[in-house]
C-alpha cells in the first residue's frame, strides 16, 4: 500500500475532527471505490435492515480480505467509499463484480459499484482531502473532506460509465471471510439510540460543525467520544440455529475444510458468548471489553455522521437545535431513532487492533437519516 494513508498524522480529539490541517489531499492516482445497495430504504421498511449493513460491512471488508488491509474506508449503513491506488483497480474491480454477485445471490439485492479516480474528481471541481482518526487500539478511521466522496457516489449511483457489472469472480467465502453479525441489536442505555446526519451547507464549513459538536456535547453533557451507542453488558448473542442460517447462506457449502472451520467456529462461540462462558477466558474475556472501543460509531466525509444514545428529552432538544440552525440555513440534517444500536463484525482475530465493529441504529439508521437529509437539500435547492 502506498505510504500516504500510513504516513499521515493521525489525531484522536473528537473536536478536531473538521480541523482543515489534519487533512492532505489525496494523490492523483487513487481511485474511490462505491458501493451503494439500490433500494435500500424499501428493504430496510421490510425489516431487512441486518441484510443491508451487512452488505455494507461487507464493501469494505471484502476490500481488505482481498486487496490490502490499509486501506482508508468510510461505511455508510447501506454503502461504503474506500481509497486505493490505480495499481490497485484491476483486483477492486474483481472485488465489486464478486460483491454484486453475491448481494443478489444470497440477499437479493442489487447493487451499483463502481470506481472513480481521484484526478476526474479534481477536473469537475471538487476535492478529497483525508485524514486519520486515531482511538486507543482500534484501527485507525479514514476521514474525508472536499466533497468529492459524495461527488464520486452520485457518479456510480447515476451513470454506467463508473460501474461495474455482477461477476462471481471470488468465491462466497472469499467476499465474506471473518464478517459477521451474531449480535442481536445492543439496546440503549439511555431510552434511544439516534443515527444522526449533519451537513454545512457551505462545503468545508468548519464553523458550524464545531457548533454543533459543542452543543450536542453541552447538551449530552459528555464528549462525543464518550457517547458510543455499544455497551456488552447489554448485548447478547443471537440462537444457535439463527447463526447458523447465516452461516450457511454465506458459505460455499461443502465438504472444505474452510466450511467445516466456519460452522465449527458457530458451534463455539454461541456457548462461549450466548451464556457468557468467555469470562472464563482471559483472551475472550478481553475482546469483549474492547469491542467498544473498536466501533466506528463518529466519522466525518463532508457530513457529520453519529450514532449516539440519549434519552427521550435529549433528543428532542438535540432536534430543536438542528431544526433551528436547518431555517437559519446553515446547514441540513437527517435523524433516525430506535431503540437500539446493530453492530456488523469483522474479526480476523481477537488481539486489539485486529477486530472492528461497524455501527448503525438499528430499523436502518443510516439510510432512513439519509431520506430526511436529502428531502432538506432538495427543500433548498428548489427554494
Amino acid at each position: 500500500m502506498d505510504s500516504f494513508y500510513q504516513a499521515l498524522d493521525g489525531f484522536s480529539n473528537t473536536a478536531e475532527i473538521v480541523d482543515d490541517h489534519h487533512y492532505k489531499p489525496v494523490p492523483d492516482d487513487w481511485l474511490i471505490s462505491v458501493v451503494d445497495v439500490r433500494g435500500s430504504t424499501e428493504a430496510i421498511k421490510a425489516g431487512r435492515y441486518r441484510d443491508i449493513n451487512f452488505m455494507g460491512a461487507a464493501a469494505i471488508t471484502s476490500h481488505l480480505n482481498l486487496i490490502s488491509r490499509d486501506l482508508p474506508f468510510m461505511f455508510g449503513g447501506d454503502g461504503a467509499v474506500l481509497l486505493i491506488k490505480e495499481s490497485m483497480s484491476d483486483a477492486a474491480t474483481k472485488v465489486l463484480q464478486s460483491l454484486s454477485c453475491h448481494a443478489k445471490e444470497v440477499f437479493d439485492l442489487e447493487l451499483h459499484t463502481g470506481l472513480v479516480p481521484v484526478r476526474t474528481i479534481r477536473a469537475m471541481g471538487r476535492d478529497v482531502k483525508m485524514a486519520k482518526y486515531l482511538s486507543g487500539e482500534s484501527p485507525p478511521q479514514a476521514m474525508f473532506k472536499g466533497g468529492g466522496v459524495s461527488l464520486a457516489e452520485s457518479l456510480v449511483k447515476a451513470s454506467d460509465h463508473y460501474r461495474v457489472a455482477a461477476t462471481c469472480v471470488f468465491s462466497k467465502e472469499d467476499v465474506f471471510a471473518g464478517l459477521s453479525c451474531r449480535w442481536k441489536p445492543v439496546p440503549s442505555s439511555t431510552g434511544v439510540t439516534l443515527s444522526v446526519l449533519v451537513q454545512p451547507l457551505a462545503l468545508d464549513d468548519e464553523k458550524t460543525v464545531k457548533q454543533v459538536i459543542t452543543e450536542f456535547e453541552r447538551i449530552l453533557g459528555q464528549p462525543l467520544s464518550n457517547l458510543n451507542p455499544i455497551n456488552m453488558q447489554q448485548a447478547r448473542y443471537e440462537p444457535f440455529f439463527k447463526n447458523l442460517r447465516r452461516q450457511l447462506s454465506i458459505s460455499d457449502v461443502g465438504v472444505s475444510k474452510v466450511f467445516l472451520m466456519a460452522l465449527f467456529e458457530v458451534v463455539i462461540t454461541v456457548p462461549l458468548f450466548r451464556f457468557g462462558c468467555y469470562k472464563y477466558f482471559s483472551r475472550l474475556k478481553n475482546y469483549m471489553e474492547t469491542i467498544p472501543t473498536h466501533c466506528d460509531f463518529h466519522k466525518y466525509d463532508d457530513t457529520l455522521r453519529m450514532v449516539i444514545n440519549c434519552s427521550d428529552q435529549e433528543h428532542k432538544a438535540l432536534a430543536n437545535y438542528l431544526e433551528q440552525h436547518y431555517e437559519q440555513g446553515q446547514l441540513v440534517f437527517g435523524i433516525s431513532a430506535s431503540d437500539a444500536a446493530q453492530m456488523t463484525c469483522h474479526v480476523e482475530s481477537l488481539a486489539d487492533g485486529e477486530h472492528l465493529h461497524f455501527i448503525d441504529g438499528s430499523d436502518g439508521g443510516y439510510a432512513m437519516a439519509a431520506q430526511g437529509l436529502k428531502k432538506q437539500l432538495l427543500a433548498v435547492d428548489q427554494a
